[in-house]
């Protein structure tokens, strides 16, 4: 990220993320039941605090998602699914404060500046379904759905930093919304060596308005004599499209080929954009292999996925200012974000 010629990365670069995955087809039945464990939405961004004064420092929300499904094929041209997830999500959000009507704080350090460090957990549920059809043995047409999670940190402790009157204070944040994603997918098999997948996937992001937070009890700046009631982020998203399109090919029995690639929108418009989530349109190619020993498969994957640079001119490091008291200052200049992520796969399939 770049701002006026000072330059900065997010330190906050590796993560692992576990995933599990197990289904039983119940012996002469039409039924199979299923259970797994994953995360499809998360974030973890750390910057340095000198060059994030007034903007977010430290920025994590962490999902799981446990979901019991059944599915039911009655014949082998059709099949049609249902899931039940439990989700469990942390959040921590830390930024410097600039609580000076005039949004100066040009001296660090000075009596006007504060800090903010918010944290909590959720717990949610979601459901999912799916319908998939077989019209030619070589063909397959899926529709999937799993729906909007409200995530309500309503008890989410707070600690201010700086003259405040209470240290400690709770906050409840208005629900943030993990969205609705809705996806239509093609498998072909061109012959028995070769397979093509093609996927369009849209998600409903425009369901994110603002990022609000009201504190209990109210602290008091004590220098200005200020109540601080919270703040409140405006967001402004917009609902995203992508296209997904793979390809796998088998050389024989054992091993199998596999690439793919990804063309997906960002849905954080300029005028909010900020470094908490530094979001662009991106590009992700992809490429991994797999192995199969008897009753046991080992993959291993790679995906780089490169985001479009995003120049934009709004002013702030934190998108807009919060509303009055809790003032944010600006960052005069214009901001750059360039991100790129690395993403590495190894799993293992056994089938009892």
């Amino acid at each position: 990220m770049e701002n006026s010629g000072r330059k900065a990365d997010n330190e906050h670069d590796d993560n692992f993320l576990a995933t599990l995955f197990a289904n039983y087809h119940i012996p002469n039945s039409d039924f199979s039941l299923g259970i797994g464990t994953y995360t499809p939405f998360g974030l973890a961004t750390t910057y340095e605090r000198d060059f994030t004064r007034f903007a977010a420092q430290r920025t994590e929300l962490r999902t799981l998602y446990v979901t019991a499904a059944a599915a039911w094929h009655p014949s082998r041209f059709f099949s049609i699914g249902a899931g039940l997830s439990f989700v469990h999500a942390s959040g921590l959000f830390t930024r410097g404060l600039c609580l000076d009507p005039f949004a100066a704080c040009t001296t660090p350090g000075g009596p006007l500046e504060g800090r903010l460090r918010l944290t909590d957990t959720a717990n949610a549920f979601a459901y999912n379904l799916g319908v998939l059809v077989k019209p030619r043995d070589n063909l397959k047409l899926a529709f999937t759905y799993r729906s909007r999670v409200d995530l309500r940190f309503d008890s989410a402790d707070v600690k201010l930093g700086g003259a405040f009157s209470t240290a400690n204070v709770k906050a409840q944040v208005r629900p943030l919304p993990l969205p609705a994603v809705i996806d239509v997918g093609a498998f072909w098999r061109v012959n028995d060596s070769w397979a093509l997948e093609l996927v369009y996937e849209h998600t409903r992001w425009g369901d994110f308005k603002n990022f609000t937070a009201s504190f209990s009890p109210v602290p008091t700046f004590v220098p200005l004599s200020l109540p601080v009631a919270g703040f409140a982020l405006p967001e402004r998203w917009k609902n995203t499209s992508a296209l997904r399109v793979g390809t796998s090919y088998r050389p024989n029995a054992t091993w199998e080929l596999r690439g793919g690639m990804v063309l997906e929108e960002g849905p954080i418009p300029a005028k909010t954009l900020n470094i908490a989530i530094p979001g662009a349109d991106l590009l992700a190619l992809s490429g991994g292999v797999g192995y199969q020993w008897q009753k046991l498969s080992i993959d291993l994957g790679y995906m780089a996925v490169f985001y479009k640079t995003r120049k934009v001119n709004n002013g702030e490091l934190e998108g807009l200012p919060a509303t009055n008291p809790l003032f944010f200052a600006g960052a005069p200049g214009k901001d750059k974000y360039r991100t790129f992520n690395n993403l590495a796969l190894l799993s293992f399939n056994y089938r009892f």
